[in-house]
């Protein structure tokens, strides 16, 4: 799923707030919960876990979700509604834990307790608490689960006949949803058993989180009530502008587990993985894409990790910069406990901050100014090549003259304005319209999966003719050491007529960015001028990307900005040359061992008798065969059993008389060693004499054909001629005691 997301550019002059941490956005959320007479108590379980979804794994703790359970009132001693969990902060553990808790509450109505489908006081309740929330910089959602259709047939609030309620509740809902849709308020209809697709679309208004037609409002109808915990988690994570996935469930018996495999990208920030295990006694630990599993609370490895949930039905892990790659869900059963089907997913979202600059602070009506773009994360680290895969930037214009939002695409690809393709750095040219008066504002549009960008605003005003001053600030992307010097170009174009004062100063630095401008003072006659930057990193300053910017400003008034440009610098120590020799030296290592392999294995081929079939003649019949065992053997060691008898082959026990076959020599001749210890060739296929009558012959699959079941070919007997079958042939197993 890919999501549009709108934040403002910050380029704002240096009067205007400085912006602090990036944090994910809040989110105000209502969750209507069916309790009607027509549940399954396996329904009223699956709508449990669902509402406790967010209470487990929702990322902002200045996010506030109320929880409302649903029936009718057909008289005065009952109540439509069961605020189960009133509007409240997920700000810490208890707060999330009291909404895992009073969760529970939620339940299948009886008929005393009026137990038909009153959706427009669900509704009506959603709308009216949040319209009354008192914060209009957040989102604000109502998730509706239900199983059935509207039904006030018998609640005497609508009218006097089922068919009047009926109607009167309809219009009452319309209007409802019109009050939602022109407040902002977004309604995700989620069905399943009887409920009416058709009604749950009319549910579904409200202004979502981005542009993109995916992430509209739209209603959802399952097919299986063990599905609505799957589908809460896509549904959320659409509505919130985050991504997610959901593993295939798996049943986990009573003392057996189950792993699940989840993904979290570079690009996330934040990231919760939640486990609706429905049985509290159920052990969930998680492991990171290194291998290691993380602790529940706490930091470990630069994340921060919280549990909510952890004895309840639904467990969640919420983690703030997770480590990117497959994480391991494990859920474990003790035993004796009834087989539950579990669920695992992880909902992730990236907080970026995407900051701009302008070629020209104030832009003259009519006339054109190149915006300059560029995303940073949390850790205030400029936004990878990789992680900025699937993203596109655009900027839409607004302020006081202007009719329409003007919306610009901004680019990497090194084609208009953009100065190199790849380095992060995007760029467009924003047409100003000629009715343009005064205050401009502009904000960036980010077309991404699952990112979401701190509002931090870009103002400005018009400028007028021969009261302007176009700058260009460029630092090329570079990777210097601390210590060296970076350098790039300002270019100035003063039109206002007298010749300006200024200073180049870095601004928006991580702490221990030790950057300093070399010659700082800039004056700047009319017209065009052009002039080398040198900035010099000094000794000691943090490694990795800088975020910042060169800021060029008056030198009698400081609040007055003439220009910005990014920064694209990489701090890092030069590579040592002793990766190359240890990697020389390794290599050389490693051709020497692959030489003394592969002779050792030429060694143990030459040597191995598994090719080797044994063959027991008495006079000049066959009396036994034995084919060696599979596998890598440097010997064939075995005794003669009845030698008068029913002489046959067989495994030497302790104290036996043993024969042994091997291989020798650069030819891997055959050799056989009898019990007395000598030791003499023999030619393969050619009967030699053990006593009492008896003689073995060796046949090698190295030098015959196969052509029996034994994969070589009939030895010659004693006297030269082939050989019969005896009454003591071996079978085609090749071993006969096997």
């Amino acid at each position: 799923m890919i999501f549009t997301l709108t934040l403002p550019l910050t380029a704002a002059p240096a009067a205007a707030a400085v912006p602090g941490p990036i944090q994910v956005q809040p989110i105000d959320v209502v969750i209507l919960v069916d309790e009607s007479g027509s549940l399954s108590e396996s329904a009223v379980t699956a709508e449990r876990a669902a509402a406790a979804l967010l209470a487990v794994g929702e990322f902002s703790s200045r996010s506030r979700v109320e929880v409302v359970g649903f029936g009718s009132k057909n008289n005065d001693s009952q109540q439509a509604l069961d605020v189960v969990c009133p509007l409240g902060p997920l700000a810490g553990r208890e707060d999330r834990e009291a909404v895992v808790d009073c969760v529970g509450d939620l339940r299948r109505r009886t008929p005393a307790e009026g137990n038909d489908t009153d959706h427009v006081a669900a509704v009506g309740r959603a709308v009216s608490t949040l319209r009354g929330s008192g914060e209009s910089d957040r989102q604000k959602i109502v998730f509706l689960l239900t199983d059935g259709v509207l039904d006030v047939r018998r609640s005497p609030n609508y009218g006097d006949s089922p068919e009047a309620r009926q109607n009167a509740a309809r219009q009452y809902l319309q209007a409802h949803l019109r009050e939602a849709a022109e407040a902002g308020i977004q309604i995700w209809p989620l069905g399943f058993g009887r409920a009416d697709l058709g009604q749950l679309r009319e549910f579904a208004v409200g202004k979502p989180c981005n542009n993109l037609t995916g992430s509209r409002p739209q209603a959802q109808l399952i097919q299986r009530e063990d599905q609505v915990f799957a589908a809460m988690v896509r549904v959320y994570s659409t509505a919130r502008c985050a991504g997610s996935q959901v593993a295939d469930p798996q049943v986990v018996d009573g003392s057996g587990s189950a792993e699940y495999r989840l993904d979290i990208p570079e690009i996330a920030t934040d990231a919760s993985i939640t486990v609706a295990k429905y049985n509290p006694r159920f052990r969930v630990t998680y492991t990171d894409p290194s291998g290691k599993v993380v602790p529940k609370t706490g930091k470990h490895d630069g994340s921060v990790f919280q549990v909510y949930g952890e004895d309840s039905p639904v467990e969640g892990l919420r983690i703030e910069l997770p480590r990117p790659g497959r994480w391991t869900v494990k859920v474990e059963a003790p035993q004796g406990e009834r087989p539950e089907k579990v669920v695992a997913a992880v909902t992730w979202q990236g907080a970026v901050r995407s900051t701009i600059t302008l070629d020209e602070q104030n832009p003259e009506p009519g006339g054109q100014v190149v915006v300059r773009s560029r995303l940073q994360t949390r850790q205030e680290v400029v936004v990878s090549s990789e992680a900025r895969e699937g993203l596109t930037f655009s900027v839409d214009m607004t302020g006081d003259g202007v009719p329409d939002a003007v919306h610009t695409r901004l680019r990497d690809d090194g084609t208009g304005p953009d100065r190199k393709a790849g380095d992060g750095e995007y760029a467009g040219v924003v047409a100003v319209p000629p009715t343009a008066t005064g205050a401009l504002r502009f904000v960036g549009v980010v077309d991404a999966v699952g990112v979401q960008g701190d509002k931090v605003p870009y103002e400005t005003q018009i400028g007028r003719p021969g009261n302007r001053v176009r700058t260009v600030v460029d630092i090329p992307q570079q990777t210097v050491a601390p210590g060296d010097a970076v350098r790039g170009t300002l270019v100035v174009t003063n039109d206002t007529g007298a010749p300006i004062s200024a200073t180049l100063v870095p601004d928006g630095l991580r702490d221990g960015d030790r950057v300093q401008v070399r010659s700082p003072s800039v004056r700047i006659p009319v017209g065009q001028t052009q002039r080398d930057v040198e900035l010099v990193l000094q000794s000691g300053t943090a490694l990795g990307q800088i975020p910042g910017e060169l800021v060029l400003r008056d030198a009698a008034d400081p609040k007055r900005e003439y220009g910005r440009g990014f920064i694209k610098v990489t701090v890092a120590y030069p590579p040592s040359p002793w990766p190359w020799i240890l990697g020389a030296l390794a290599a050389l290592a490693i051709i020497a061992l692959l030489v003394l392999f592969t002779r050792t294995r030429a060694a143990r081929v030459r040597g191995d008798v598994q090719e080797l079939t044994l063959l027991l003649y008495r006079g000049d019949r066959e009396a036994a065969q034995w084919r060696a065992p599979v596998g890598r053997n440097r010997k064939l060691e075995f005794v003669i059993r009845d030698p008068h008898d029913h002489p046959h082959f067989d495994r030497p026990s302790r104290g036996d008389r043993v024969y042994e076959v091997s291989r020798g020599g650069a030819d891997g001749g055959l050799f056989l060693r009898t019990p007395e210890g000598d030791r003499r060739g023999v030619r393969p296929g050619v009967p030699e004499p053990v006593g009492d009558g008896l003689a073995v012959a060796v046949l090698d699959g190295r030098l015959t054909a196969p052509t029996g079941p034994y994969g070589g070919g009939r030895a010659p007997g004693p006297h030269g001629g082939g050989h019969p079958t005896g009454p003591y042939s071996s079978s085609s197993s090749g071993d006969p005691l096997l």
